[in-house]
């Protein structure tokens, strides 16, 4: 009986607690919930300049697990016309420690506030008719007690005629698959996870011009406080076709994939860049594949300064560093039916900033190590030049890819024929190659499988 009376005390006392902690978190709420909408305002409107994004409140009702307010959201792409409003409703914000609509959604960590929103048919009933009967945007926003936040934003797809705003902002029509956006970092923003994927971007414009992107993908992972970057798009499909306003063929990418990765330290930036294309038309013609793919080491801060997305890494970079740095073209090629161009080069300099790298040729104490490869066939070029010329026809003719890889050849030749870097056939293949090899201790290149004191190659202005 004692034992059942201690439990039920301890019951009682923890249920007051968590009252307690839960009107605690309510008052918290109330003062702050003006700071927090104009944070992920001013977050949302520094990572993109498509639109300006607006977020108020008001009739706020403070209860002891929950509060009730009124949230308006607007963007506004152009200062000429009206925002647009594309939530006006109630929400209710559960307060901690432990929310059931977190624990539905499997939080498990102790959560300050939790949200879960969507709007209402009272709201918009054509949009909510517009697809299918059912909420056009849902999701949810979680504030731990830790300052992380957990946003969560779903739309469905849609389509904006003639008769909607949107049409006179962008001169013609917009449809919208599914966009499902994802924020998770702490409310300083300096460490922070941003994922967006858009089944579907479909644009027409009133002239006839087009655009179309299927399955975009981009994920951004941040944390300033080990000046660290990471950035991948990707997407299915896309499709450009805006002859009307450029003039230009039809181009159509697939299966597009880029990667960027930053780190910055006290001796420089270190990254690397990915970049993949599976297949790229243009107008009628099947031009081919390619990828990209280098990093580099020991970045000084002057190559850096005028890259505004990487300016918050700079504090990072010691001011007086004499950085050994590398750059490492991995992989370089292009791909068509005649074949493929490929190079790769690798670089390493001490000492290099953008003044040595416009002084490399009196500098060349420098430079530690070099090597540098490329494979160039003509009909490879020829048939990409063939092609790029003669966009809107369905075939090249032999004759056309005959006097594109002659003219290609030519010019080529006519230009740097005197150098020992290039060579212009390679197993029997008609093209422009080269190869070559340094290291610092041996004094000399190695060029095409000959050897050339360094001195001997920089002297001659033919070189």
């Amino acid at each position: 009986m004692k034992k059942s009376k201690l439990a039920v005390g301890v019951v009682a006392i923890l249920g007051l607690g968590y009252v307690g902690l839960a009107w605690h978190t309510g008052n918290v709420i109330e003062k702050e919930l003006d700071n927090s909408l104009n944070d992920i305002c001013q977050q949302m409107n520094s990572v993109q300049k498509l639109f300006k994004l607006q977020i108020t409140h008001d009739n706020d009702e403070k209860g002891i697990f929950s509060t009730k307010t009124h949230i308006k959201i607007s963007i506004n792409y152009d200062q000429r016309f009206a925002p647009i409003i594309i939530y006006d409703d109630d929400i209710i914000i559960h307060h901690g420690p432990f929310p059931l609509a977190a624990l539905k959604d499997g939080k498990l960590t102790p959560q300050q506030v939790w949200v879960e929103y969507q709007n209402s048919e009272q709201f918009n009933p054509s949009l909510w008719k517009d697809v299918g009967n059912q909420p056009f945007i849902k999701g949810h926003v979680g504030l731990s007690y830790f300052d992380n936040l957990d946003f969560n934003l779903l739309t469905q797809p849609i389509s904006l005629g003639e008769s909607e705003h949107v049409y006179n902002i962008f001169q013609g029509k917009l449809d919208l698959g599914t966009i499902d956006y994802r924020f998770s970092g702490n409310i300083k923003f300096d460490k922070s996870s941003i994922s967006i994927k858009v089944s579907k971007i479909g644009y027409q414009r009133n002239n006839g011009d087009s655009l179309l992107v299927n399955n975009l993908k981009f994920v951004n992972d941040i944390d300033y406080s080990k000046a660290y970057i990471d950035t991948q798009t990707r997407f299915d499909d896309l499709n450009f076709d805006f002859k009307t306003k450029f003039n230009t063929p039809e181009i159509a990418i697939k299966n597009l994939i880029w990667h960027n990765k930053f780190e910055a330290n006290s001796k420089g930036l270190n990254g690397m860049v990915n970049l993949n294309v599976d297949a790229f038309n243009y107008g009628k013609q099947e031009m081919g594949n390619g990828a990209l793919d280098f990093n580099f080491e020991g970045m000084d801060k002057s190559f850096l300064k005028h890259q505004s997305e990487l300016r918050p890494l700079l504090a990072k970079i010691g001011n007086n560093t004499s950085p050994n740095s590398k750059v490492n073209f991995k992989k370089v090629y292009w791909h068509n039916n005649e074949g493929d161009i490929n190079f790769n080069a690798l670089v390493d300099v001490s000492n290099f900033d953008q003044k040595t790298a416009l002084t490399m040729g009196s500098n060349l104490n420098k430079l530690n190590q070099f090597n540098f490869k490329l494979e160039a066939p003509y009909k490879v070029l020829g048939r990409f030049i063939a092609q790029f010329v003669n966009p809107e026809k369905e075939n090249i003719s032999d004759e056309e890819f005959k006097t594109a890889v002659q003219n290609v050849q030519d010019i080529i030749e006519m230009a740097v024929y005197k150098s020992p870097l290039f060579i212009f056939k390679k197993d029997d293949v008609d093209g422009l190659f080269s190869e070559v090899k340094y290291l610092k201790n041996s004094e000399q290149f190695i060029i095409n499988g000959k050897k050339m004191a360094s001195d001997e190659l920089l002297k001659n202005p033919t070189y």
